[in-house]
């Protein structure tokens, strides 16, 4: 078993065809069957059954996935140990975040690291749910992450960095409001939402009902990026977090902080002993940029 038999079984996995695979993959469809028929062989075991219309995994393959990617993440990492012994990290890095933290504090945290760092490349997976980061950790699918805390995976380490803070988000041309804005204030107020659940939803939702105000959602959308053009249109209000919030006021939306105010810690997420070095260089960059720059406090477990 070899490291480009892995590659192929998870491009087959991914695409579901042979010919998608071997295109994604650079090589010939036979070159593919060929590997993928022998990593069969060795492990005993069919993984791709052929169908009409592309390839469907066996339930061996199925099961097979998640080690797959185990496996091809490790002989990653000893790779990128190895490439390390003569200099800066290199190799490939693998992050997941969701969509707040992908524009602060990821986004600026990955300018700096591929300026210290140009001989990694840096692969972002953002999604919805929060509770999805633990598993592609867990399963390969992501070597390190951004999320919210608290993240309550089995075998998955958190390191806190910060907090966001929530603020209220209005139409431009409104009536003056305080700021902090008290939040009994809120009550009645028409609301842009998003769809789905999220810690930030819960969190927030919890915050409003403990001061007696109920969201009376208008409009509701699915994808985050609807929100602000959606409160500067007019629709209603709504609430964003930390850089996004400041994005908004500085694109004419009136923006107050909450009284009482509500805060979201977020922080680092990884495996402890899976860590290859360019995660543990972007590890060290993330708790020093929080401690003021002192990169001395920059260590995750390896």
């Amino acid at each position: 078993m070899n490291r480009q038999q892995l590659e192929y079984f998870l491009a087959v996995a991914e695409h579901g065809s042979l010919g998608h695979a071997a295109a994604a993959s650079g090589v010939s469809q036979p070159s593919l069957s060929q590997a993928l028929g022998t990593l069969e062989k060795e492990l005993g075991a069919a993984l791709v059954r052929r169908v009409r219309r592309g390839a469907v995994l066996t339930p061996a393959g199925h099961a097979f996935v998640p080690h797959a990617r185990l496996l091809l993440r490790e002989l990653r990492r000893t790779g990128d140990v190895l490439d390390q012994l003569d200099g800066a990290p290199a190799g490939e890095l693998d992050l997941v975040t969701t969509p707040v933290l992908a524009v602060d504090p990821c986004a600026p945290l990955l300018g700096r690291f591929r300026g210290l760092h140009p001989e990694v490349r840096v692969r972002v997976q953002v999604t919805d749910r929060d509770e999805e980061v633990g598993g592609m950790l867990a399963d390969g699918r992501a070597e390190i992450g951004l999320t919210y805390l608290p993240l309550d995976t089995e075998g998955i380490a958190v390191r806190a960095l910060a907090e966001h803070e929530i603020m209220a988000v209005f139409p431009p041309g409104g009536p003056p409001l305080p700021d902090p804005l008290p939040v009994r204030l809120l009550a009645g107020r028409e609301t842009v939402g998003v769809t789905g659940h999220s810690l930030q939803r819960a969190l927030l939702g919890g915050h409003l009902a403990a001061h007696g105000v109920r969201p009376r959602v208008t409009v509701e959308v699915a994808h985050r990026e609807m929100v602000i053009p959606l409160v500067l249109a007019g629709a209603g209000m709504s609430f964003l977090a930390g850089r996004v919030a400041r994005w908004a006021a500085g694109q004419g939306a009136l923006v107050r902080r909450l009284d009482p105010p509500l805060r979201q810690p977020y922080g680092l997420a990884y495996v402890p002993g899976r860590l290859s070095p360019a995660a543990r260089a972007l590890a060290g960059l993330a708790v020093a940029r929080e401690n003021g720059g002192n990169a001395g406090g920059g260590s995750c477990g390896a």
